[in-house]
């Protein structure tokens, strides 16, 4: 069996490179794309786009449901397995799950405090839009007339 194990790890480690350097590659050309798009509105002087975006809806779900749940595990892993090495484990088995514990709580935690700050970004973002809509569409004021948007539309050439 133990002859086998470093053939078989040779051929599944492609299985692990590729697609972590096919990410790779896509992040760094995501980078470059946001980078160039800075600076053509830069140089256009239109608003600079945000150079960071927030964590979506995904990332908070996973950090609040993902991790306790591997840490669960993980805790459930080691405390079937250190009956094999210690027989009386029961202080080893209370700061296994004490740990995982903690770690849980820390995940859930901050996945609530992001989730609040993600609820009122989207809340002032909502609010900015609905202003400027209200502003643009109920406006009773005459509109502003530009002779240049017409000017292209009556020349013949």
């Amino acid at each position: 069996m133990e002859h086998i194990l470093i053939p078989l790890a040779g051929i599944s480690l492609p299985l692990f490179l590729v697609p972590t350097i096919m990410l790779l590659k896509q992040g760094h050309q995501k980078r470059q794309w946001r980078h160039l798009e800075r600076m053509q509105a830069i140089a256009a002087g239109t608003p600079v786009p945000p150079a960071i975006s927030p964590p979506g809806t995904g990332a908070v779900i996973a950090i609040g449901a993902g991790v306790p749940v591997f840490a669960s595990f993980c805790a459930l892993v080691a405390t079937m397995n250190m009956g094999h090495y210690m027989p009386d484990s029961l202080a080893q088995t209370a700061i296994t799950w004490g740990c995982a514990l903690v770690v849980s709580m820390g995940a859930m935690t901050t996945s609530l405090v992001l989730f609040v700050l993600q609820h009122r970004a989207h809340a002032k973002a909502m609010s900015a839009a609905l202003s400027s809509y209200s502003e643009a569409h109920f406006d009773s004021s005459k509109p502003a007339y530009d002779p240049d948007s017409f000017d292209v539309v009556s020349r013949r050439g």
